[in-house]
């Protein structure tokens, strides 16, 4: 029994799951896991979002069926799969009444971390310590313990941010406080009117130029002769030609090269399908870190190819 992924019409191409797979799939909004053992059908549905940051619950949990599996200790009433339910916030009216409306002056910086714990967690169904996008923005938050919140336009311009930074916080911080004002916590967002800020035009760095043709292959071509390589290195600079090579002629990133699975490859049409990415996350780049999710853009799209061989 194999592990499958398989992302609605907006995080790729679907397509049918095959006989033995475990499917993550798309049910009212929540992600469900549905596979077949021994004969009968088998569905677990999950509290989680049908998001693809939250993917890797999904396949954290398939992975922990299909061991059990293999182990011959599959628990077919699937009590030990249900996930520990997720811990709910206080009541609307206890949190109204802990900051009224008036006491907007008296509100720090610093109370409102919780509430954004909350808010991520249960509004935005996501998980903050592995979203670097709410992880930042959370600890920014942390940073500014004490301010009073109408110094929080002034904290958000002293960081030393690039402009798309900036702007992707701003935005992330107003729809929190929308959401503050409709719970009746705050009575007004202390950053409406603060403008997103314009890239100014940069000077065109010469050490950025991209690379021509030539330079490309002349490059692949020392590292398929090791070239450079040291005599003494354990791993020679050919060993990695076939990986550098595809990344060259195909344009595809990083983490989509390393994502790519047999079952990606047609090698009948030469033809590579790019569906899914081994993405890092805030806890590393090393493999053990990395989490199997959708692509950048949760498209699907297929390249033609011609195989490459290190000779």
């Amino acid at each position: 029994m194999t592990l499958h992924n398989q992302f609605g019409s907006k995080m790729g191409l679907k397509s049918k799951t095959r006989k033995g797979d475990i499917s993550i799939g798309n049910n009212n909004g929540r992600i469900r896991l549905r596979w077949r053992y021994a004969g009968e059908r088998y569905s677990l549905n999950l509290p989680y979002a049908y998001l693809p940051e939250n993917m890797y619950h999904g396949a954290i949990k398939a992975a922990e069926i299909k061991l059990d599996i293999a182990k011959g200790c599959f628990d077919p009433s699937l009590e030990k799969y249900n996930p520990t339910p997720l811990v709910l916030p206080q009541p609307k009216t206890e949190m109204a009444s802990t900051l009224k409306r008036s006491d907007d002056a008296a509100v720090s910086i610093i109370d409102l971390v919780r509430y954004f714990n909350e808010w991520g967690t249960n509004v935005r169904n996501i998980d903050i310590n592995r979203t670097t996008y709410y992880l930042r923005t959370r600890s920014f938050l942390e940073k500014c313990k004490g301010a009073p919140l109408e110094q929080l336009p002034l904290k958000l311009n002293q960081e030393n941010w690039s402009v798309s930074t900036y702007n992707e916080r701003l935005s992330l911080l107003n729809n929190f406080f929308l959401w503050l004002i409709d719970s009746e916590i705050i009575s007004k967002n202390p950053l409406r009117g603060v403008r997103r800020k314009k890239n100014k035009r940069k000077r065109k760095n010469p050490k950025r130029e991209p690379l021509e043709e030539k330079e490309i292959i002349q490059i692949l071509d020392a590292i398929k002769n090791d070239t450079y390589c040291p005599t003494a290195s354990n791993f020679k600079h050919s060993f990695y030609y076939p990986f550098l090579a595809f990344i060259f002629f195909t344009g595809v990133r990083n983490a989509e090269a390393i994502g790519l699975r047999v079952k990606h490859v047609d090698l009948g049409n030469k033809r590579v399908e790019i569906s899914e990415a081994f993405a890092r996350t805030i806890k590393g780049s090393n493999h053990s870190a990395r989490i199997q999710k959708g692509t950048k853009t949760e498209n699907s799209r297929f390249l033609l190819y011609n195989p490459i061989h290190p000779d």
